[in-house]
């Protein structure tokens, strides 16, 4: 049977990754969404970053989610856990940090706030996968109630297109609804969730298990590889058309100067 494939995938990735869900999608942004369209948002608040891929924030939108802005370190450009417990308000559902460049958030900090408000953490890894948290003791991604992976070309982990949701046991998330909304036939013939066809294809399936299998070190080595420096997110997210178009702010100055200063790289 064809989805044998897909299922070792995901098998493996549980297993290696200990969480108790692996769900392969066809891209990192599917991931997000998914994840998040679990959550019945209804217009729900979520905090993340504006630096950061567009998908992040356009994906909390997709879900009928209001996303809120906190700024960054000017030292890594991750989240200031500092500045998290001021943006929580009687609105918010979730926390969405973003690690990126390989580099980890303060994974500590954010479940404390999180078992503190009772609110979902789901991890966006789409630029660290098998980046570990201190003393090498978690895989990012694993921590939260759900972790987001892409696997797209330009990943360190790549099957060309796709991507993963991870879903730790104990989770606040439903790993199921998950699954049925990134893959409406794995419910049919009820059809109970508004789905998307976001499965990952075989062959895509087929090249992660292979590489997963590989020695760790074929994709660890490439981690952190890209950074500020190659120009990466020269405008924050809330500067984007699609969030201007919705009146979606945010007030980010640490974030807004790290994007001027790509910026103005790329321009001369």
């Amino acid at each position: 049977m064809p989805q044998i494939i897909r299922d070792m995938f995901e098998q493996e990735f549980a297993k290696q990754f200990n969480v108790e869900h692996a769900i392969a999608v066809n891209s990192g942004t599917s991931a997000l969404i998914a994840t998040l369209c679990s959550m019945d948002l209804n217009g729900g608040e979520v905090i993340t970053t504006p630096f950061t891929f567009a998908a992040t924030t356009s994906s909390i939108i997709q879900a009928n989610g209001i996303p809120v802005f906190v700024d960054v370190y000017p030292h890594n450009s991750l989240i200031d856990v500092t500045k998290i417990e001021k943006a929580i308000t009687k609105k918010t559902r979730a926390i969405l940090p973003v690690h990126l460049f390989g580099r980890s958030c303060n994974m500590t900090v954010i479940m404390g706030l999180a078992e503190k408000h009772d609110l979902v953490v789901i991890e966006d890894t789409a630029q660290a996968f098998g980046a570990t948290y201190r003393y090498r003791t978690k895989f990012l991604g694993t921590m939260g109630d759900a972790g987001c992976f892409s696997f797209y070309k330009t990943k360190n982990f790549s099957t060309f297109e796709g991507g993963m949701v991870a879903v730790k046991e104990g989770s606040k998330l439903d790993a199921d609804k998950i699954r049925r909304i990134a893959s409406p036939t794995a419910n049919k013939p009820e059809f109970s969730e508004l789905g998307y066809n976001f499965r990952m294809p075989e062959p895509c399936a087929l090249i992660g298990y292979e590489r997963l299998k590989m020695h760790q070190g074929s994709w660890t080595s490439e981690l952190g590889s890209y950074n500020e420096a190659h120009g990466f997110y020269p405008y924050v997210t809330y500067d984007l058309p699609f969030c201007k178009e919705r009146g979606i702010t945010g007030n980010c100055p640490e974030a807004e100067d790290i994007a001027r200063i790509i910026r103005a790289a790329q321009e001369s």
